[in-house]
């Protein structure tokens, strides 16, 4: 895989590790690069959707947080962070048709690692987590591609527009795009 370390460096979240110690951070995500590898096409599938989800949440939440003008109500809020969270969680995601997308056990061990790093990352505040959570997410990224998380995001407005909205939907997009452009 070609990596354009120049263009990941001009990311808003991946500044500082870029410019404390380059060297460390492209190992982290090459470490991460060389584990989620091994993962078969129809898992890294499943696994992009649920980013698309995550991510798509995190930006409801955060316009919810600093109270933007775009914000959605907090009853609506509250409804796209419980199906992000449940769906992380139980490992198993609800889709409109009333089927469910379901990992198998390994997979869902990985789910797990990375719900765990978010947590001591974003919740306990511990900054080496937030640089290897970072680091975890670009590999995800890269690993995905283009063509699979546009294929993600286009299930996600097929599924839970009624959640999120195109405004929320788009700021997913725009979110993943530096990483995957």
């Amino acid at each position: 895989m070609d990596i354009n370390w120049d263009k990941l460096a001009t990311i808003e979240e991946l500044k500082p590790y870029f410019e404390k110690d380059p060297e460390k951070f492209k190992q982290q995500v090459k470490k991460h690069l060389q584990e989620w590898s091994t993962i078969n096409s129809d898992d890294l599938d499943k696994l992009a959707f649920l980013r698309a989800l995550e991510i798509t949440n995190g930006c409801t939440q955060w316009a919810y947080r600093r109270q933007d003008k775009e914000c959605l109500s907090l009853e609506k809020t509250r409804e796209c962070m419980h199906l992000s969270m449940s769906s992380i969680k139980n490992k198993k995601i609800p889709l409109a048709n009333g089927e469910f997308i379901t990992f198998s056990s390994e997979i869902e061990n990985l789910i797990d690692t990375g719900r765990d790093l978010y947590i001591e990352a974003f919740k306990r505040n511990l900054p080496r987590q937030t640089q290897e959570f970072y680091a975890l997410s670009t590999a995800q990224f890269l690993t995905y591609g283009k063509t699979r998380m546009e294929q993600a995001f286009i299930k996600i407005r097929e599924n839970y527009l009624h959640y999120f909205g195109d405004f929320y939907i788009n700021k997913g997009i725009n979110y993943v795009k530096p990483y995957i452009s």
